[in-house]
């Protein structure tokens, strides 16, 4: 009976379904749903239709309907991949990325469905299988440091592994520490595809020697408890009549960070006047408290287990009132590690002035008194271990200490006697903490005494990494409970940062690794522009390290600014250098580098008062000089050698210069009287030679400075892509196309006249940057094309292939030292046009190809026009375009 009645079901649906099938076809939407929905009352096990009814009513609009007819199909066969599949569609369709991803894998679980494959791997920008990215992606990806980095993602309560895979990513977001997407981005940019995720790009990669990140990918302390061998050489560290201070440790879980530090605090000692009182708040780690207990029972430090838990801030109280001896104290969280050294600078500090209340040293991970950076959790390994570094802060900041509006509990100084007269931690407004050491800060400062930051020491300091909503609303109230009692806190805090106090001791540190790290090394000084001098130094790096030479790179800018990098060494404190304030420190961090070499690039950037001092500086220096010529700063601060009035009118005399400087030049940083200039230039060359990339450049630099010792070595260059020459379309239109950043002095006037004269004579003239302007806007209204800045050779190539122009324009008004950007013209193969001026007409003559214009046409568009017109047309057939290499006044005429 029952066969016949499912026979009898569908020999009656049977024409619902053809009628329904029908009116699908013919886009009848909401018949064909009407028609699916009566039979699937007949019969509700059909996946097929429950998938048809889904479609229908994604298209009528219904989504939550169509939702709930591709569940119940997904629910009828789990095991098939269809309605996930179709699902996945709609939702990511309206938006909804995420539950798109969700359905889309799980049409994959259910089957191996390779569509939803392709279309995870698209969502997560990776040409690999899906479950190859993911492996990938899990190698880095870390749910600690994501939530630690993201603040926001924390909060929402979402999982930040999905969110890293679905939206963090194309956010730019660190999946952990050892990845920084900004820095990958900028570094490889050249290597990376639209649309891919960098993170797998890195994976792939790593072994070839790509960085994640600037400093490090490695962590900089992992702590680990210590053998019975190890704490068989220690020294005990109990209360007695000489001890000086008592260190308190109190600790409640965490095996190897509890163990190591306890380890520390005691092999730290040597002779210093403390003792390390260990106190247990009835801690849940059986392993743990056995072995507290017994290294208490072998008297390495004096140990309380508490019969009851009080919590952080009670027990904390509890030694201080009543275990402690009546001393000043340290308070030591069990995530905290001390090296030799620490105690005898930090004590120093408080018997220097009987107003200090509380210390707190420097370290890696502890807000205002972090480094190297501030407010941050440097837990990224440096070329030094901790412990150096503690040495390093020894030496380099020996007795310095700033004043702070709080300090940080996680190695902090309590004075016994501020103790007894304001009272030790509030136990009262903050129950489990979250406030309690600002609190008594805040009280200190009010009493009139001082918290001092301690630059001389540094502690590592790994920090609890804890997004529970528990620990949330602790921090919240606790943080309510400080603004209630200290409504001053945040701004004594936020002018703290501002004024940064620190700064001169972090800066000091930087300087000590830095010298440490790069004596000797060659001295590379430059402005920070860019442009085809950043090409110039990373080949000339490459070419010193290949001779086992590091160097170093010093950078001028905002008129009286240094910064200082090395790639061997994260130094981010060695930036941003105001040598208005600053100076002494900058000249002695040169002489204290010693380097071996100095090439003085440019000081553009500088006023002439520090351009002067710095050059110098670096004259006095006992190391072998170069100045490259890059521009003509050295002569003028007119450093392309072009009238202040825009206007080449040849080779200036120095008469010409100081008429020059008599007139107005608001893109000068470093104006100054000529001969001044020359005096200061003369003094650096009488042992410094001179290095120009071209023979019209030394011969420039030569008329000024005619007992200079000067060498034209030409800039070499490494490709890394060859490309073809590009072909011509040939419609009628000639196409002309600048490369590079364009400014007056590379033509841009001259392109908004040419743009001008074609459209308004009708010349049929295409004008286009491979780059940008220092006017994009009006040269954009005169219907030149700018593409934007390029980052590499390769992607210059890219857009010219596709412009694929007739010829290539290098309108440099000023004779060019080298000209890159004319490299990259010479390179495509299109015929290239430039003035006969500089390095730019000798580097065409010696190519032997391209065409050079009269300098006397800068000043004549439309004669300029006719004659690129004419160069256009010459290009009309096939044939490779003649040579333009006669002399400056025949190839006017054109």
């Amino acid at each position: 009976m029952d066969l016949l009645k499912g026979t009898s079901s569908k020999s009656a649906t049977a024409p619902l379904l053809q009628k329904a099938d029908a009116a699908n076809a013919a886009h009848n939407w909401a018949e064909a749903a009407r028609l699916y929905e009566q039979v699937l009352k007949a019969d509700p096990t059909k996946v097929a239709i429950w998938i048809q009814l889904g479609h229908c009513r994604k298209e009528m609009g219904d989504i939550g309907s169509a939702r709930s007819a591709y569940v119940t199909a997904s629910e009828l066969a789990p095991d098939q991949s269809e309605a996930y599949f179709h699902l996945a569609h709609m939702l990511r369709f309206r938006g909804d990325i995420w539950g798109g991803y969700e359905n889309f894998l799980k049409a994959f679980e259910a089957d191996g469905n390779p569509q939803a494959e392709k279309e995870l791997s698209l969502m997560l920008g990776s040409e690999y299988a899906y479950p190859e990215t993911i492996r990938m992606i899990d190698e880095v990806f870390s749910t600690e440091d994501y939530l630690e980095l993201n603040g926001d993602i924390a909060t929402a309560g979402v999982d930040p592994r999905l969110h890293y895979i679905l939206f963090g990513w194309k956010e730019k977001r660190s999946p952990s520490h050892i990845f920084d997407p900004w820095y990958y981005e900028r570094q490889y940019r050249k290597h990376l595809k639209p649309g891919t995720m960098p993170l797998l790009h890195y994976v792939k990669n790593r072994s070839k020697g790509f960085r994640g990140n600037a400093l490090s990918e490695k962590r900089w302390f992992t702590a680990k408890a210590p053998e019975r061998h190890e704490w068989d050489a220690l020294s005990p560290a109990v209360l007695g009549d000489t001890t000086r201070a008592v260190v308190i440790l109190p600790v409640y879980k965490g095996y190897d960070e509890t163990l190591a530090s306890v380890y520390h605090a005691l092999s730290a000692r040597g002779d210093a006047a403390y003792s390390l009182l260990v106190i247990n708040d009835c801690g849940p780690d059986q392993k743990l408290n056995a072995e507290l207990a017994r290294l208490g029972e072998k008297g390495l430090f004096d140990y309380h287990l508490s019969e009851k838990n009080r919590g952080f801030v009670q027990t904390c109280n509890h030694a201080i009132a009543d275990l402690s001896g009546g001393l000043d104290v340290v308070l030591l969280n069990s995530d905290a590690f001390v090296f030799p050294g620490w105690f005898e600078r930090m004590i120093a500090h408080a018997d220097k002035d009987p107003r200090v209340a509380t210390i707190t040293p420097l370290s890696n991970n502890a807000t205002l008194c972090s480094y190297p950076l501030r407010d941050k959790n440097n837990l990224l390994s440096l070329e030094c271990t901790p412990a150096k570094m503690n040495d390093i802060a020894g030496r380099a900041n020996a007795g310095v200490a700033v004043e702070a509006p709080t300090g940080v509990g996680f190695c902090f100084y309590m004075r016994r006697s501020v103790i007894e007269e304001i009272g030790a931690l509030d136990p009262v407004a903050f129950k489990v903490g979250y406030g309690e050491e600002n609190d008594f800060c805040m009280r200190s400062l009010n009493a009139g005494y001082k918290n001092l930051l301690a630059c001389d020491v540094f502690t590592f300091h790994v920090g609890s990494v804890s997004f529970s909503s528990s620990k949330a609303e602790n921090f919240d109230a606790g943080q309510k409970a400080l603004l209630r009692k200290h409504p001053n806190y945040p701004s004594l805090v936020r002018h703290h940062f501002e004024a940064d106090p620190a700064q001169t001791a972090r800066r000091t540190l930087d300087r000590a690794r830095l010298i440490d790290m790069a004596k000797g090394a060659a001295l590379m000084v430059t402005h920070n522009w860019g442009g085809g001098i950043d090409t110039y130094l990373k080949d000339k790096a490459a070419e010193l390290s290949l001779l086992g030479t590091k160097s170093l790179m010093m950078k001028v800018h905002d008129n009286h600014m240094v910064s200082f990098s090395q790639d061997d060494i994260y130094v981010p404190n060695l930036v941003d250098i105001d040598m208005r304030t600053e100076m002494a420190f900058v000249l002695q961090l040169l002489a204290d580098l010693s380097p071996s070499r100095i090439m003085v690039n440019s000081f553009a950037g500088l006023t002439w008062d520090f351009h002067s001092a710095l050059l110098a500086s670096l004259s006095a220096l006992s190391a072998e000089k170069t100045l490259v010529l890059h521009d003509y700063s050295a002569i003028t601060h007119h450093y392309q050698l072009i009238r202040p009035d825009q206007i080449y009118a040849g080779l200036p005399t120095m008469a010409d210069l100081r008429q020059w400087a008599l007139m107005k030049n608001p893109q000068a940083t470093d104006p100054c009287d000529p001969d001044i200039r020359h005096a200061a230039y003369n003094a650096f060359l009488v042992d410094a030679k001179v290095e120009s990339p071209s023979k019209a450049s030394a011969e420039i630099f030569r008329t000024f400075f005619p007992k200079a010792d000067i060498r034209v070595v030409p800039h070499e260059e490494t490709w890394d892509v060859l490309p073809d020459v590009l072909p011509r379309r040939p419609d009628g239109q000639i196409r002309v196309t600048l490369i590079g950043a364009i400014g007056s002095h590379k033509g841009s006037d001259i392109l908004l006249a040419l743009a001008n004269d074609s459209r308004d004579r009708y010349l049929g003239i295409d004008y286009s940057v491979v780059g940008y302007t220092n006017n994009d806007e009006a040269l954009t209204k005169a219907d030149v094309e700018i593409t934007g800045a390029y980052t590499t050779n390769e992607e210059a190539f890219i857009e010219l292939e596709r412009i694929q122009p007739d010829l290539i324009f290098i309108p440099s008004v000023w004779p060019e030292t080298f000209c890159y950007t004319l490299s990259i013209a010479l390179k495509t193969g299109v015929p290239t046009v430039v003035f006969d001026l500089g390095a730019q007409a000798d580097r065409i003559r010696e190519a032997g190809t391209g065409h050079i214009l009269d300098p006397k046409l800068i000043n004549s568009p439309t004669a300029l026009s006719d004659a690129l017109l004419a160069l256009g047309e010459t290009l009309a057939q096939p044939a490779p375009a003649a040579v333009s290499a006669e002399p400056a006044r025949k190839s006017a005429s054109l």
